[in-house]
């Protein structure tokens, strides 16, 4: 008799999605960038309101599926206004002038030891980026925006 071999329960497990790479939503197969999870919350509760919650997703993964927990955008997480000047999350240094002149020289020079200038700008969501740009795996903050 052969024993059968108990059913996965991780929901990337069951989609058949691999435990290395860039990390994809089971339900929908949406890729986010940077590393591991970036915006998966936010894209969770947007695009999947009507399914699983999201703590109950994000349970829901085997510990090779989890990885790293999301970071989240480094702003958001800091309590750093969307709407005023912008400032530097690592050190609070405020930039001159609208938008963001000047960081990627300021990163380079001072945060490059904690991520790459890339990763950084694609960790920030569109409300800090202050731009349109929907290749970082955040979504926008309201649809149609």
């Amino acid at each position: 008799m052969s024993a059968s071999r108990p059913r996965p329960r991780c929901r990337a497990c069951l989609k058949g999605l691999p435990r290395t790479g860039p990390r994809r939503c089971p339900e929908c197969g949406h890729r986010f960038g940077g590393r591991g999870w970036d915006g998966i919350e936010t894209h969770w509760r947007l695009r999947h309101p009507r399914g699983v919650s999201y703590s109950r997703f994000w349970r829901s993964l085997c510990p090779a599926h989890r990885g790293t927990p999301a970071r989240g955008c480094p702003s958001c997480r800091k309590g750093i206004p969307a709407d005023g000047r912008r400032q530097c999350p690592e050190c609070a240094q405020v930039f001159r002038g609208p938008g963001w002149c000047g960081i990627d020289a300021h990163w380079r020079a001072r945060h490059s030891e904690l991520m790459s200038y890339e990763e950084f700008w694609l960790s920030l969501c569109p409300a800090h980026r202050g731009d349109r740009d929907r290749a970082s795996g955040y979504l926008p903050l309201f649809p149609g925006s």
